[in-house]
């Protein structure tokens, strides 16, 4: 309080004497008044670090507190070894080399950046609650994000590095050195895994961790990395480091930051989507394609916290996906259940809303339920809305797979194996192959309000990580790219691993699905992301870029892909200096 005070006195203090200054017009009373605001400005620095001091303090002793009420498990976590283990920072830039091929002669200049978990400070550990009860268990999905770069210069040297997100939570655990908010995203037995958020919310003002590791992408010039159920950071694509926390210019001021915002395929805006955990549950917003201005800021009026990954857009409309995933903090805080799970009774319903409208313009359709994990891309086409997505019956809780008790592994390798339709009917099962992905067509008909859908990639693949050339987004396309699982591997680690990238032409009736598959049993690709050609007047015309794993070797490579003959060995392949562990979403940005 007496820092508080002093910081007041010193502000008035301050005012006098501007005030008296100002009735002097003499350059001999300049330097004063730069006397009086230098010593206020230090005031006030040094009452907030003190406040910063004392903050700093009640945190150390919570946490000692808290460190009594668990215990670290020797056991390893599935998720932190293999393809999964974490890696360190490399440095600086290091040159690499092709080790097979070549690149082509037009492939442009710029950064291939991904995003994914890389935890560190033993967050591997599963944690025992002698109290509650139980054990909280680590989920891959709070690994603290780790970008990986590839440069690609003007003079053809390519170079590497991986950074951290240095995210508020990722510089407080830094200056604590080691571990301290305590998992939150795996609840799957213990009675006492509600009370994590509790305690990291009394603790450090956030429920969860901000991870920064999910997203990045690129808008007026900032390169800004997402988060589910976190905030956006902006980065510097020159040498990774985190320039601080993304605010659409000091518009946005929500919790939490929508992982997979879209740009309007003529204006440039950004559409920025988000939720919370009170109304409103859900807005979107409206970035002038400068980012400087928020055009609109719109509550879509949803009655239910859900868990909406992704939206959609086209030239006149955005698109908003109201599925049964849904989030309810109060059956976590009362009831000790997952804070997601999916809602079998409720309906899935898709919201189409004109690019400036508000939420009285918002056209709902009621759709087959379903669970979205991404949107591929919407168009228009005369009076319907088409959109396709990658959907499931259900989608892998995060929470930890189970239903009824079931072994993780066991769950999961049940949701990937399909069954035919008469199989489903008579086992009534709520597993057997919902968690097996496909693209999905909804056409929506804004005039009569039917909908038609269908099944667009078959059963033969199972599907998820979708791109497409961004240059067509909310416009009429052919070809969407995407990962698709290896069922065995799949199977056996609970989670989807990719071995093969597909291509699908969503305009052939037979659904026409071109495979690469990279050399070797062991290899693993991460999402594929699509670079256009300079210049091009063919939707495919350019290449496809993945991260691949060799499972053998322990070391990662990166390929270029023709996108257009989809041949089966890359048109090049980089050694990397280390492994890029599996992660999730990344893009290309051009050098400017």
């Amino acid at each position: 309080m007496r820092a508080c005070k002093a910081d007041y006195n010193g502000c008035q203090l301050m005012k006098q004497r501007a005030s008296y200054n100002s009735s002097f017009n003499t350059s001999s009373q300049r330097p004063v008044e730069g006397v009086s605001r230098g010593w206020a400005q230090k005031h006030r620095e040094n009452a907030k670090l003190v406040l910063k001091q004392v903050v700093r303090m009640y945190q150390r002793a919570m946490t000692a507190l808290v460190d009594q009420l668990y215990i670290p498990s020797d056991e390893l976590h599935p998720f932190i070894e293999g393809i999964f283990a974490p890696v360190a920072e490399i440095g600086d830039k290091v040159r690499i080399e092709v080790v097979e091929g070549q690149i082509p002669e037009e492939f442009p200049p710029g950064c291939y950046i991904r995003n994914g978990p890389n935890p560190r400070f033993g967050a591997s550990q599963n944690l025992h609650s002698p109290l509650f009860g139980g054990e909280t268990f680590y989920n891959w999905f709070e690994g603290e994000g780790m970008l990986h770069a590839t440069y690609f210069e003007e003079d053809g040297s390519i170079w590497y590095k991986n950074k951290y997100v240095e995210t508020e939570s990722f510089k407080l655990e830094t200056e604590m050195g080691r571990k301290v908010y305590l998992p939150t995203m795996d609840e799957r037995t213990s009675p006492g895994a509600r009370f994590n958020r509790i305690f990291n919310l009394i603790r450090y003002g956030e429920p969860n961790y901000n991870t920064g590791n999910t997203s990045v992408f690129e808008h007026a010039g900032n390169v800004v990395v997402t988060a589910e159920g976190g905030r956006a950071y902006e980065i510097d694509i020159s040498d990774l480091s985190t320039k601080g926390e993304y605010n659409c210019n000091g518009n946005w001021n929500r919790r939490f930051f929508g992982v997979h915002p879209k740009i309007h395929p003529e204006t440039n805006q950004l559409m920025v989507y988000g939720f919370d955990i009170v109304k409103p549950y859900y807005v979107v917003s409206l970035l002038s394609g400068d980012g400087k201005q928020l055009l609109k800021k719109i509550d879509v009026g949803l009655d239910r916290l859900i868990l909406m990954h992704d939206v959609g857009i086209t030239d006149k409309y955005i698109i908003i996906y109201d599925f049964p995933l849904v989030m309810d903090i109060f059956d976590m805080l009362l009831k000790g259940e997952p804070i997601i799970s999916v809602d079998c009774t409720a309906d899935s319903r898709i919201g189409v809303m004109p690019v400036m409208g508000d939420q009285t313009s918002i056209k709902w359709f009621n759709v087959k339920r379903a669970c979205l994990s991404h949107h591929c891309n919407s168009y228009e086409d005369g009076d319907e809305i088409v959109i396709h997505g990658v959907v499931t019956c259900k989608l892998l809780s995060v929470s930890g797979p189970t239903d009824g008790g079931t072994d993780p592994l066991e769950w999961y390798a049940r949701g990937m194996t399909l069954q035919s339709q008469e199989e489903s009917e008579l086992n009534n099962s709520c597993i057997d192959g919902k968690l097996f992905g496909h693209v999905h067509e909804w056409r929506l008909n804004l005039r009569t309000g039917e909908v038609i859908e269908r099944n667009l990639s078959g059963d033969k693949y199972a599907i998820e990580v979708p791109r497409i050339n961004e240059n067509y987004t909310g416009k009429k396309y052919r070809y969407i790219y995407a990962g698709s699982e290896d069922l065995e591997a799949s199977k056996e680690k609970g989670f989807p691993i990719f071995k093969s990238i597909v291509k699908i032409d969503i305009t052939e009736k037979n659904k026409q699905v071109e495979v690469f598959r990279d050399a070797g049993d062991d290899s693993v690709l991460s999402e594929p992301v699509f670079v256009p050609r300079p210049g091009a007047t063919q939707e495919d015309d350019g290449w496809i870029v993945s991260y691949v794993h060799n499972i053998s070797t322990d070391m990662s490579d990166m390929i270029i892909i023709d996108a257009q003959t989809f041949e089966k060995q890359p048109l090049a392949r980089l050694r990397l200096p280390q492994k890029v562990p599996f992660g999730f979403h990344g893009a290309y940005i051009k050098k400017r």
